[in-house]
């Protein structure tokens, strides 16, 4: 997919990274953008605002089944990222905050705290994220491992780790890394707090790592219907060469793809064949993020994009042939 902003030159592909083989003999890879929820326990979290492009503070509402998992703490939350498949607890005072609904649920801090557009992601108290492998038995040249020990955390295999940064990296020297990283599903999940030198509150969040880690489980999906289903879309804006359609989500469905066929232009009905992309929210750097452009023709079901989550927002941009004397209007089908 790329970004792109309309009648400009520019943009900026995004790639979907493979995990490869780790030390604890789990592979995984890398899935698409979706939403996150929170479920709360009273009093009730602020609304949810998984999904916008502008830095947020506080967690959203839940507006999914319970994903089912381990007891968690009293007062604590449960937070869950149902595109990488997890759901980890969380104290209930905390916030946590996401610019792209796919790193929901990754970072949670006793204070409010923004991620700031095109910068470096702030040290937080708690952070849940898929990894490779386990960090490093012994110094590198980034890191000097302070303790690595394996155990086993409700059930699963583990390694728990301390680290400390030389100053050679993006952390200054000194800053304090302590964690777990432990099996789910085909992957690891790294657990862990990051504290600059200094913080007095360190040793109060690594208590909370080793009881958030308890509580990490894979998510569980909502009730799903068999497969993908049509929809006429209706029309939305002529831009820069582009008929773009009226807003589309998708339904909560197994179908993973975006597709179109049937398609027609009524002025000049031997023409069957049109070029088609896809823009998804949410918006970055102001623009929508682009797949790359298909051309699609007739009643063939001609796939757009794939690995697409339920609830995705996006529109189906054609490129036009003509302009004049009116903007090409073209009839198709979107499956989702």
């Amino acid at each position: 997919m790329r970004t792109h902003r309309p009648g400009s030159p520019k943009s900026r592909f995004l790639t979907a990274a493979l995990i490869g083989a780790s030390a604890l003999g789990i592979g995984a890879c890398g899935r698409p953008a979706a939403v996150g929820t929170v479920e709360a326990l009273p009093p009730a979290a602020v609304a949810d605002t998984a999904g916008s492009s502008t830095p947020v503070t506080a967690s959203g509402t839940a507006h999914s089944p319970p994903a089912a998992g381990p007891s968690m703490p009293r007062g604590w939350r449960r937070c869950v990222n149902s595109v990488e498949d997890y759901s980890i607890g969380y104290p209930g005072n905390w916030h946590t905050t996401q610019i792209r609904p796919a790193e929901a649920c990754a970072q949670f801090h006793p204070n409010r705290f923004t991620i700031p557009l095109e910068s470096e992601y702030p040290l937080t108290a708690l952070n849940a994220k898929r990894v490779p492998a386990p960090p490093s038995r012994t110094d590198t040249e980034f890191e000097r491992t302070l303790s690595w020990a394996e155990t086993t955390v409700a059930g699963r295999h583990a390694v728990r780790f301390e680290t400390s940064s030389t100053g050679a990296g993006q952390h200054q020297a000194g800053t304090r890394q302590y964690g777990y990283v432990l099996a789910l599903g085909p992957g690891l999940m790294s657990i862990h707090t990051t504290a600059e030198p200094g913080e007095t509150r360190y040793a109060a969040w690594k208590i909370v790592v080793d009881k958030a880690a308890g509580t990490l489980t894979a998510a569980r999906r909502s009730p799903a219907h068999p497969g993908c289903v049509p929809t006429r879309p209706q029309p939305g804006f002529y831009e820069a060469g582009r008929v773009g359609t009226a807003e589309l989500t998708t339904p909560t469905s197994r179908c993973t793809t975006i597709s179109v066929s049937d398609i027609l232009d009524p002025a000049r009905p031997a023409d069957r064949c049109q070029t088609f992309r896809v823009g998804f929210w949410p918006l970055v750097d102001g623009s929508l993020t682009y797949t790359e452009p298909l051309t699609a023709c007739g009643g063939h079901r001609t796939v757009l994009a794939r690995n697409v989550p339920d609830n995705a927002r996006y529109l189906v941009l054609y490129d036009v042939d003509y302009i004049d004397p009116d903007i090409q209007t073209v009839e198709f089908k979107v499956w989702h």
